[in-house]
């Protein structure tokens, strides 16, 4: 069996809806890569706090993040790739036996330690996405790719 990979987000949907649907693409994932999610807190802030809050965040991200951990950060200036070159990359990824762990930061982004701590930053699109949705999108795509590598038909194109 696959070493269990991460998604570690900064807040939960607050759609329940959302939360049941990442779910069950975990779910369907887990036949060829378990997927674990991890929610750290997400910190409410006033005008003024942004700085300090990024710093708490990062420090909630960090817990969950082992040094030898390959990280994948959710970045609107990351990469932009095509569903089949990022599934060649997780493919990759997974021969290596790599502990992959996908971060996606808060409302604020991510503090600059975070980003540098990045083995990889990955732009779902040049849009702006709503949290909960980028994180829906990221599973989402995550087993797109793995239906890819096992030819599964979810992917049609």
């Amino acid at each position: 069996m696959a070493q269990h990979w991460r998604l570690l987000t900064v807040g939960r949907p607050k759609d329940r809806a959302i939360s049941q649907m990442i779910d069950e693409y975990r779910m369907r994932l887990g036949l060829w890569q378990p997927l674990d999610w991890v929610v750290a807190p997400e910190i409410g802030y006033k005008s003024g706090q942004e700085s300090e809050t990024l710093e708490r965040e990062a420090k909630a991200i960090t817990k969950h993040v082992d040094p030898t951990d390959f990280v994948i950060l959710l970045d609107i200036e990351g990469q932009q790739v095509t569903s089949e070159l990022l599934s060649r990359q997780l493919a990759r990824y997974q021969e290596q036996s790599l502990a992959v762990v996908f971060v996606i930061g808060g409302s604020l982004g991510v503090a600059s330690r975070i980003l540098e701590r990045a083995n990889w930053r990955w732009s779902l699109s040049s849009l702006t996405l709503p949290h909960a949705l980028a994180q829906l999108i990221t599973v989402e795509q995550i087993y797109r790719a793995f239906s890819i590598i096992h030819h599964h038909p979810y992917h049609k194109a």
